[in-house]
């Protein structure tokens, strides 16, 4: 298992350089924020300043807090990537479990899998991170005069290399997972089959996922009114919020399905749509994962920048006037939009990295609709559509919760003060909307090109 393990790693390497570079690009996020930490504390030492252990403090909860968010959209693109990867490998499963190998046994080698992905982006990572750093800090210290050096601790290692080893042999072994249960003699049919819950399965995460929302809703909601009475709200909101959106990823593969196909019939009625909505449609789990990483990034813009917002109106309602407090807020608004553009930028290439996938493993399936007479150009608008269906699904629901939590984060902490609605600017969103619908377009361009060069005669001669 172990020869046969190592030999697939090696052939689907190339599969595996999407989450590679995931891994990477949070990596160096760890070391930027644990080096701002560093440079930052020691500023304040240095000037004799008494905030040392509180600038420590709220530096490092900032970076629990973006570096944990970088992280849970990382694993979710990760795994959908193993997933897909393993899927593309039922037949060979298949005939290891027809001459003996276990289920258990399948789960164990993608750990090979897992460390190997974790290390190569771990170890790119923390060299991108720490000339990154190196880089900034001189440019810092030139510019401003400022004495700062860049400072050595064990973390900048230890953190990305333990975390990205934890996130990725932990993803490779949840996308391992299923395929480690088929039959063997059902998983010999076909290596192509979307990823479809049992019917008790699907029912058990609607009910679990509505369940944990509702719950999720009812702490939103207690935290308002508690916001109201005294601006300690957000301790009761906070979990609130953590319990709906693990209710949304968790119901993902049974609620997003419908929003799609709710999407899509109001898209044109051309044939690369229709088969578009169709393949999403075929393969509800990858789906759902797709779209969520998606969710996730717009939530978090949306979500800071309507209480951001509501904080710049509170604080104009309670002033009068409040320019300067209000130009600080903005300035750690956009602070907050570059921490969180990590996050963007991971789900970004997951996006990208699913549909190539996608291709790869359709490939018998886009044979036959190209010796059935579907076009080069048909066959790019069908990824196209995939694309864009995908990112306006995910900007629909992100903008739904993240103008909630933002609504809810502001009032629970001002309500009693300043009770106001939730503000989102005209600008944010059409820059936001018009943004995704570009990212989603180029994500496309690749697979597009990839699925275009599929000649009929080979993909069904692979089959």
């Amino acid at each position: 298992m172990r020869s046969w393990a190592l030999r697939q790693l090696k052939e689907s390497a190339g599969q595996y350089a999407a989450s590679a570079a995931v891994v990477a690009i949070v990596s160096a996020f760890a070391v930027l924020l644990l080096e701002t930490t560093e440079v930052f504390s020691a500023a304040v030492a240095s000037a004799g300043l008494d905030a040392v252990d509180a600038v420590r403090m709220g530096l490092g909860t900032v970076t629990v807090v973006f570096l944990g968010i970088a992280v849970v959209v990382a694993v979710l693109v990760i795994s959908n990537t193993f997933s897909m990867v393993y899927a593309g490998r039922v037949r060979d499963i298949a005939l290891l479990r027809l001459i003996g190998a276990t289920g258990k046994q399948v789960r164990r080698t993608s750990l090979i899998d897992g460390v190997a992905v974790g290390l190569t982006g771990a170890v790119l990572g923390i060299v991108a991170g720490v000339l990154i750093s190196l880089a900034a800090i001189a440019g810092i210290s030139a510019s401003t005069g400022a004495e700062l050096s860049f400072i050595f601790v064990p973390q900048l290692i230890l953190v990305p290399l333990i975390g990205s080893l934890v996130a990725t042999v932990a993803a490779s072994y949840a996308g391992s997972r299923e395929v480690s249960r088929v039959a063997p003699i059902e998983a010999t049919r076909s290596s192509a089959e979307g990823q479809r819950l049992p019917e008790r399965a699907a029912r058990g995460r609607s009910i679990t996922g509505v369940v944990l929302f509702m719950a999720g809703l009812g702490l939103l909601g207690l935290g308002t009114v508690v916001g109201i009475a005294a601006p300690v709200g957000l301790l009761i909101a906070f979990p609130g919020g953590v319990l709906s959106i693990a209710g949304v990823i968790i119901g993902s593969p049974v609620l997003i399905p419908p929003v799609v196909a709710l999407v899509a019939r109001l898209l044109p009625r051309s044939a690369a749509n229709r088969l578009a909505a169709a393949n999403l449609l075929h393969d509800p789990v990858r789906t759902a994962r797709t779209v969520i990483s998606v969710v996730i990034g717009v939530t978090l813009l949306t979500m800071f920048t309507v209480a951001g917002e509501m904080f710049i109106a509170a604080t104009r309602d309670y002033l009068g006037q409040g320019d300067d407090v209000a130009s600080v807020i903005d300035g750690l608004l956009q602070a907050v939009y570059a921490l969180t553009s990590f996050s963007v930028i991971v789900a970004a290439i997951g996006l990208g990295s699913t549909l190539s996938m996608s291709v790869l493993q359709r490939r018998r399936q886009i044979g036959v609709l190209r010796a059935l007479g579907l076009t080069t150009r048909q066959t790019r608008r069908m990824l196209l559509a995939e694309s864009l269906l995908v990112t306006v699904v995910g900007v629909i629901v992100g903008l739904v919760l993240g103008t909630l939590y933002g609504f809810v984060g502001a009032n629970s902490i001002l309500g009693s003060q300043y009770f106001g609605p939730p503000l989102l600017p005209p600008v944010f969103l059409i820059v936001l909307v018009v943004g995704a619908l570009a990212f989603g377009a180029l994500a496309s361009l690749a697979p597009g090109r990839r699925a275009s060069g599929i000649a009929p005669a080979v993909a069904l001669r692979e089959a």
